[in-house]
């Protein structure tokens, strides 16, 4: 945090540095104490033992999670959370005595020998499966079983990677260990359409390094990548080493997670591609007027800046420096709001076009890059989009 906020301080962006505000509950670390944030109603929780485990999953009771606020109440007040639900299809009823309007078709996602169909009856359904999930149930509802075959053309449009880059760095020296602490603390505005967070992994997630290459500038080919991935190698060949093969590369690396507010998109449609192992799966096309860049100059320059500052090697994603492939951790978009399903998949009310009682409620309905993290947006959208659905003593 430290050699951030000075680089912060020398771009002219110090009043910008900033602790993140994180769903981490810091108390006596590793104490359980009755709920702290509900009145007393919700779980109890223990205190951060600031382990660094927040993005590979909190094992001390200490992050916030669904299951400790919104499905936690909905258990308490009756609601039945059917976990372990693989959902394949939702068909839309008529005139049915009960007021049901769709039957969702399930099964079990971890049974082998069970996988007959289970299916459930409502009147209103909430799609909300992330961005992904959402969209790969609403194409195959669409196009394949053609349960819903009114749903937009638009559905796959305006998808958005909050214009990101997942840039690193890892330090040269074996006894540095960053990993103390919770995963993001702090933050800062780059420039007016970026900001930039450090991000730390557990002692003991090291397995992400699988995917990582030396930072190179940007080309256009991937012979002419490959070769500058080699000659960076042959250049520093003990960095090389260090940074691959020697233990403790989560402990001594902290990832720089660029965010940008800049309007990039792009298209994702059903298809099959070597990615995708050939079978059936989403596949991304740029828009050519919105095109998501995987080179993010003030990223690559703040990165740079960093690992000289801490002895540190700078690093990528391979496809990013090989193959000049973009990164996000937070896939958004692809169910764009309009005004009718001529210029979108919902209407303002998050409901789908042409299917009343069907709604979409989760990163899909993103209509721009935040360029923070996105999931305190998420949820008032997911809160606005509640208070649209008419109560049962309405209808």
């Amino acid at each position: 945090d430290s050699t951030l906020q000075e680089i912060a301080n020398e771009l002219g962006q110090g009043a910008t540095f900033q602790p993140t505000e994180v769903g981490v509950y810091f108390g006596e670390p590793g104490e359980t104490i009755p709920d702290p944030y509900f009145d007393g109603e919700g779980p109890a929780r223990a205190g951060c033992t600031h382990c660094g485990g927040c993005m590979v999953g909190c094992r001390y009771n200490a992050k916030n999670t669904l299951v400790k606020n919104y499905l936690y109440f909905a258990e308490k007040w009756g609601t039945e959370v059917r976990a372990e639900a693989h959902v394949t299809n939702i068909r839309p009823l008529r005139d049915q005595l009960d007021g049901a309007r769709y039957e969702v078709v399930y099964r079990r996602s971890t049974a082998l020998l069970d996988q007959h169909p289970r299916r459930v009856r409502a009147r209103n359904v909430i799609v909300a499966a992330g961005a992904l999930g959402t969209l790969k149930l609403l194409f195959h509802c669409r196009d394949v079983s053609r349960s819903l075959p009114g749903i937009s053309q638009n559905l796959g449009n305006m998808v958005r990677t909050n214009s990101e880059a997942l840039l690193g760095v890892t330090a040269r020296k074996n006894d540095i260990d960053y990993s103390e602490g919770v995963a993001i603390t702090s933050i800062f505005q780059a420039d007016a359409v970026t900001h930039i967070e450090p991000v730390r992994y557990p002692d003991g997630s090291s397995f992400i390094k699988t995917i990582a290459a030396p930072m190179i500038a940007s080309g256009r080919s991937i012979p002419g990548r490959a070769l500058r991935i080699l000659a960076n190698a042959l250049r520093r060949p003990m960095d090389f080493v260090r940074t691959f093969f020697f233990p403790g590369w989560a402990r001594r690396s902290t990832i720089l997670l660029v965010m940008q507010t800049e309007d990039t998109l792009l298209q994702l449609r059903p298809g099959r591609h070597l990615f995708t192992g050939f079978r059936r799966g989403l596949l991304a096309r740029h828009d050519p007027e919105h095109t998501v860049q995987a080179h993010i100059e003030i990223g690559h320059q703040i990165t740079r800046d960093f690992a000289n500052r801490t002895n540190g090697v700078p690093q990528a994603p391979i496809h990013e420096s090989l193959l000049n492939m973009p990164t996000t951790a937070h896939i958004m978009g692809g169910c764009p709001f309009g005004h009718s399903a001529a210029d979108g998949v919902l209407d303002l009310n998050c409901e789908v076009f042409n299917y009343p009682g069907l709604y979409v409620v989760d990163g899909s309905i993103m209509p721009a890059n935040p360029g923070i993290n996105p999931s305190l947006t998420i949820t008032a959208l997911a809160e606005y989009a509640m208070s649209q659905v008419p109560s049962k003593t309405d209808t």
